[in-house]
């Protein structure tokens, strides 16, 4: 058989940690069984001290008490406070008899076992209390000529035996306390990658849903006219189609950039960069090849912004021109970029007919949203949170409806 490896003894835990308590408890009967003999064995084979003939030949009245001094040790680990309280009286009846019942182990082992389980203020006041009973009786023996006061020796032994199990009950604590802490940091750990798993999954839903209803939309629209007009107007279905075919190739484009992104390749392969501002030329081109008439107006130095920023804005123009193509294709919409000191202000505004969405901020009622309007409003005011920016998206008096985002630079 192969001897253990260094590294196994490393890992192994010490001796005394492997035994169970089932066989700490066993051991404990052994131990009862054995002072019990012992026990027995001075009553009816070893001189005693000399005492009144009423008390030395009473062997009948010192089998009780040894046996009260010696059985409870086999519960000590269970009932430690009784134990000890049941073994102290014995002893200090015996040592009073004038019989040399050393406090220890009988009185030390329950008194370790309360140190180690009880606090420390308690272990205290128990070992005073055990002291002063010990201590009493050890002094009524003597003056009473039933002792010869060596027994005194016990009380410092009983002081060393807490001091020891007082250490022990220390480190314990120290050791479950480092455990506690090591198993609250990988908890919070754990919630930290979870808790990050669940915004990239977010993000990539928003992805996917900004591509794929930005892009399905417009080749719907197209398609169908393409299929109304194939046979009066062929030019404007070669048109259609050829929308439809630009459209689609770029939500694959898109969908292969996302894609990439969650399957987090490292094989060097090419991914399509993030869109950006320059980007909206052609986002809006798109949506006029699909027949809505869309305007474009930039005021003001565009400043430097981080990639994250112009890709909210980005999405937020998307999903609104969406939002035309649905409900408001006919419509005349304008899309317009502000630079103020400090924020960027994203309107975009058509004068065709839409729902009321209501305004939204900081205290959005997603659920309410969500019913009125799918995700697509909801994904507009995430990216707007994010930056720590306001949405609204209203029904204007005049018809139509706008959607305003204000994103403050300031969170670059």
């Amino acid at each position: 058989m192969a001897a253990p490896s260094p590294s196994d003894e490393l890992h192994r835990p010490p001796w005394l940690a492997r035994v169970t308590k089932t066989q700490w408890m066993r051991l404990d009967v052994i131990l009862t069984i054995l002072l019990i003999v012992g026990a027995m064995g001075h009553i009816f084979f070893l001189p005693r001290h000399v005492v009144p003939a009423s008390l030395a030949d009473s062997k009948w009245l010192l089998i009780p008490l040894y046996l009260v001094v010696t059985v409870p040790l086999a519960f000590r680990r269970r009932w430690p406070l009784a134990v000890l309280a049941l073994t102290t009286c014995a002893v200090v009846v015996v040592t009073m008899m004038g019989q040399s019942v050393p406090p220890v182990p009988f009185i030390a082992l329950p008194l370790y076992t309360v140190t180690t389980t009880s606090p420390r203020r308690l272990s205290l006041k128990v070992l005073v209390a055990v002291e002063s009973a010990v201590g009493a009786s050890i002094l009524v023996s003597v003056l009473n000529g039933r002792g010869e006061g060596n027994s005194s020796a016990n009380l410092l032994l009983l002081i060393a035996v807490w001091f020891i199990a007082d250490s022990i009950r220390t480190r314990r604590v120290y050791l479950r306390g480092l455990v506690e802490q090591a198993e609250e940091s990988q908890r919070l750990e754990i919630e930290g990658v979870n808790r990050a798993i669940v915004e990239e999954r977010l993000e990539i839903a928003r992805e996917l849903h900004d591509v794929l209803a930005h892009s399905l939309s417009v080749i719907a629209i197209q398609s169908g006219v393409g299929r109304h007009v194939m046979d009066d107007q062929p030019e404007e279905a070669r048109r259609a189609l050829l929308a439809v075919e630009t459209t689609s190739r770029s939500a694959l484009d898109e969908l292969r950039r996302v894609l990439g992104v969650l399957r987090r390749r490292d094989d060097g392969a090419d991914l399509a960069p993030t869109p950006t501002l320059d980007d909206l030329e052609a986002l809006i081109g798109g949506v006029r090849a699909a027949g809505v008439r869309v305007d474009l107006i930039v005021e003001g130095l565009v400043p430097a912004l981080s990639a994250g920023l112009q890709l909210a804005v980005y999405r937020i123009v998307q999903e609104a021109l969406t939002n035309v193509v649905k409900h408001a294709r006919a419509a005349t919409t304008t899309v317009k970029l502000s630079f103020p000191i400090g924020e960027i202000v994203v309107e975009v505004k058509n004068n065709g007919v839409a729902k009321r969405f209501g305004t939204i901020g900081r205290s959005s009622n997603r659920a309410l949203l969500e019913s009125e309007e799918g995700h697509g409003i909801v994904g507009m005011t995430e990216r707007a949170l994010a930056f720590d920016g306001t949405l609204s998206a209203v029904h204007l008096p005049e018809g139509g409806f706008r959607v305003r985002a204000q994103l403050p630079t300031k969170a670059l």
